[in-house]
């Protein structure tokens, strides 16, 4: 625990520290906890992703917080990683609440910062013995056992309503910082998508789930939903394993969109489903995309996280500057799910979420 004021030398020097493991060694580590080969470099990708860039330390209010409380649901195994390194960069004590099916990924980072501590590091054992304390027993039980009472800063990840639980149990302005649902947007056009592929990158990592996996889908050059699905389907198409839960979850999603009039498309091994609405409605299921003209997602209430786009930005128009406002992850297609610690989640930079 520390009452510093944070550094961004001291930060920049505990990324270079942290950036020393190969690929390889955290390649082979990734696949020992359980993750399967995409996924697992999907997991190096978002480590480096994370550590490319030392964001910029607030000019007052920057004092570490004395003990950070983390309640997690996610089942993208990074989703935790940026707050979590930050907390060992900044020496922060966390608590940390998770389902038993996301251990692993806590537990990967942990061993990834052990690889590259020095053993003359005297923080090591600090770090993990003492700081890093983690429950899987269920919410209510922690909040009335006093589990979170010595945090002066909780972020709740999960449902809109499970953050309003903790809002309303910590009345305390600031001590709560809530990530609820968010959509994330591919922003396509047709000549886009017949030369790059990358935006499947955005679709394909971790398994199309998670707040930065985009699924709604709007067509900057007005091209016809028609066109859209058919061009992004024919290119998806085998590049999933095989799943039957999830065709068939599609498959009939795909029915009932079709008997009630919508307009929906399938691809030919199941496991993607495109469809096109006129509102704005949550999506779901994994491999569900919803294609939706500009206007039904700006100043209806849709909190963007990821706004994906194509490199050549000859097709922005003035019009669709106001995504890159309302989104709090602006990047080119092929890093969606690989976020920079410039990061703005839920709208606040991750380093002013871990100070005070």
């Amino acid at each position: 625990m520390s009452d510093s004021i944070v550094s961004a030398a001291h930060l920049r020097t505990m990324f270079d520290r942290l950036n020393a493991l190969d690929d390889l060694t955290m390649l082979e580590m990734a696949l020992s906890h359980g993750y399967q080969d995409r996924e697992a470099v999907a997991i190096v990708k978002a480590y480096r992703a994370l550590l490319s860039e030392v964001p910029p330390v607030p000019p007052t209010h920057n004092q570490p917080v004395r003990c950070l409380g983390i309640v997690g649901a996610s089942s993208v195994p990074t989703a935790l990683w940026p707050y979590l390194l930050l907390a060992h960069c900044f020496r922060i004590p966390v608590k940390i609440k998770l389902p038993a099916s996301d251990l692993q990924s806590v537990c990967l980072l942990k061993g990834i910062i052990t690889c590259v501590s020095k053993p003359t590091d005297t923080f090591l054992n600090y770090s993990f013995d003492s700081t890093w304390e983690i429950s899987t027993q269920a919410g209510d039980v922690l909040l009335d056992g006093g589990f979170w009472d010595d945090c002066d800063r909780v972020l709740v990840f999960g449902s809109d309503a499970a953050v309003e639980i903790y809002r309303r149990y910590f009345a305390e302005h600031g001590r709560v910082i809530g990530f609820g649902h968010v959509d994330s947007v591919l922003m396509v056009d047709v000549a886009s998508l017949q030369s790059d592929d990358r935006w499947m990158d955005d679709l394909l990592a971790f398994g199309h789930v998670g707040c930065l996996a985009p699924r709604l889908v709007v067509a900057a050059d007005d091209a016809s939903p028609a066109s859209v699905a058919e061009l992004m389907l024919n290119k998806l198409h085998g590049l999933v394993v095989p799943d039957v839960q999830r065709a068939v979850t599609l498959r009939n999603v795909f029915h009932e969109l079709r008997v009630n009039g919508g307009d929906a498309w399938l691809s030919r091994d199941g496991m993607w489903l495109i469809s096109s609405s006129h509102e704005y409605a949550i999506v779901a299921n994994s491999g569900h995309l919803r294609v939706v003209p500009k206007a039904t997602l700006l100043g209806t209430g849709c909190a963007i996280g990821a706004l994906s786009k194509p490199a050549t930005a000859c097709f922005v128009s003035k019009q669709l500057s106001e995504f890159d406002v309302e989104a709090t992850w602006n990047c080119e297609w092929g890093r969606a799910q690989y976020p920079s610690m410039l990061w703005q989640n839920g709208g606040v930079p991750i380093v002013t979420t871990l100070c005070r």
